[in-house]
């Protein structure tokens, strides 16, 4: 066995996967599902044992050293898929342009040696194979860390589960075409300008394909902002329309009242004119056990805030649900009004459903407790709500209660926090759900 040879093959086996993979976690290094030390180990033992198979393959004659790369290229992908804790479909679709990037490079180290040391019997494993894909990827990795950057952050901005789940495919199949076509490795047809421009254009392509996307994403996100920021206006005029007919219950309430207390006032002066006051006393008793209990509430001096919780107040009252709210709050909001209700409103009417749902159980007293203040630069609000089934998580995201996907209002409410430069927190103990929310404070 030609020791140097299989050393030189095992080393451009290293450097010509290596790399790339080691690239493509960059993006995602605060989104690991398992210690970094433990990918480590993954990706260096497939990586050990794939060198050391194309190294033999390659000093045996190079047959099946090709087919070898197609075999662990799955298992390179599984091992990253499965590292990653995000949306698996947003991942795949920025792994391909990675996969687009690492064929682009190799090809042009295959096409530039070709061209400059050309010989029928090359190879492209030899020491300058390494020192030429080694200076072209110190050249074009930086622009490709800080384009995969910027495009994982643009992406992972826009939530459309749908969207994502098929999106991928185009650029999938645009690499499959270009790989079949450019897929042969003989020093003749990669010395081809063709072998490099279709490389070339394939990445350009996907450039064009991803950016023409980020357009489009920040396009999607704005009007989904919009229909965010029209459905909290929607929402609070609704809840002002349900305070505004219970104000005006109230104060024909009142008139009737005044209307009564005329006459109470007549009989009273009756009384007192005859001085009878044992009769007085007993009349006046009776009228005030028959007034009407107050059921108005006031729980802050902010009047759209106060309006959110008078009607959960009033639907959990009406549902038998202890409801009790504090809240040290000013008249005017340091945060914005529109989003603080939005926010607030998305977890009473999760909090309402869940006590709902125990009320009907008769397994478990339902309560809704909700607190909110003004301290160290910031605006808090915790509610907390009586829940029977454990919400169920994945990929750090509450799945819906109500449908087999991801929950809107703890979404909802988690982009209004990163969007306030605060932060939330769902947790479950002991058949309770509990909810915080920051905000920070306007200069």
């Amino acid at each position: 066995m030609n020791y140097a040879a299989c050393v030189t093959a095992f080393c451009f086996s290293i450097v010509s996967s290596l790399p790339y993979r080691v690239i493509a976690y960059y993006p995602y290094r605060k989104q690991l599902r398992y210690p970094i030390w433990g990918i480590a180990i993954l990706i260096g033992a497939s990586q050990l044992i794939q060198s050391c198979l194309y190294a033999w393959l390659s000093v045996n004659g190079g047959s099946g050293a090709r087919l070898l790369e197609y075999i662990f290229a799955p298992v390179c992908f599984m091992i990253f898929f499965t590292s990653i804790l995000a949306d698996q479909w947003k991942v795949l679709f920025l792994y391909i342009f990675m996969f687009d990037f690492t064929a682009l490079v190799r090809g042009a180290a295959m096409y530039l040696e070709s061209l400059l040391f050309y010989s029928p019997d090359m190879t492209f494993t030899s020491p300058r194979s390494i020192i030429i894909h080694l200076i072209l990827l110190a050249v074009t990795s930086p622009a490709m860390i800080l384009f995969l950057k910027f495009t994982k952050d643009r992406v992972f901005q826009t939530e459309a589960p749908a969207f994502w789940r098929v999106i991928w495919l185009l650029p999938a199949f645009t690499t499959v075409v270009v790989m079949l076509y450019t897929g042969g490795q003989s020093p003749e047809s990669v010395r081809q300008f063709r072998f490099l421009f279709a490389r070339v254009l394939l990445l350009l392509g996907m450039i064009a394909v991803y950016y023409i996307l980020i357009l489009a994403l920040d396009v999607i996100r704005h009007e989904a902002a919009l229909e965010e920021k029209t459905a909290q206006q929607e929402n609070l005029l609704a809840l002002q329309r349900t305070q505004y007919s219970q104000m005006s219950r109230y104060m024909e309430e009142t008139r009737q009242a005044r209307h009564d207390l005329t006459q109470h006032l007549r009989i009273i002066n009756q009384y007192l004119s005859s001085g009878n006051q044992e009769d007085l006393r007993a009349y006046v008793e009776n009228y005030e056990a028959a007034l009407p209990p107050n059921t108005t509430r006031t729980f802050c001096k902010n009047y759209a805030v106060n309006t959110v919780l008078s009607y959960y107040y009033e639907e959990a009252q009406t549902s038998g649900i202890d409801f009790t709210a504090s809240l040290t709050l000013p008249e005017r909001l340091p945060v914005s009004e529109p989003e603080f209700c939005s926010l607030m409103g998305n977890l009473l009417e999760n909090a309402l459903l869940s006590c709902r749902a125990a009320a009907e159980s008769a397994i478990a007293a339902p309560f809704i407790r909700v607190l909110a203040r003004t301290e160290g630069g910031f605006l808090w609000l915790a509610i907390d709500n009586t829940c029977l089934r454990e919400p169920v998580q994945k990929d750090g995201r509450l799945l819906s209660s109500r449908h087999a996907d991801f929950g809107l209002g703890t979404a909802s409410v988690a982009a209004i926090a990163k969007r306030g430069g605060g932060s939330s927190e769902f947790t479950y103990e002991n058949e309770v759900f509990y909810a915080s929310v920051s905000l920070k404070l306007k200069d």
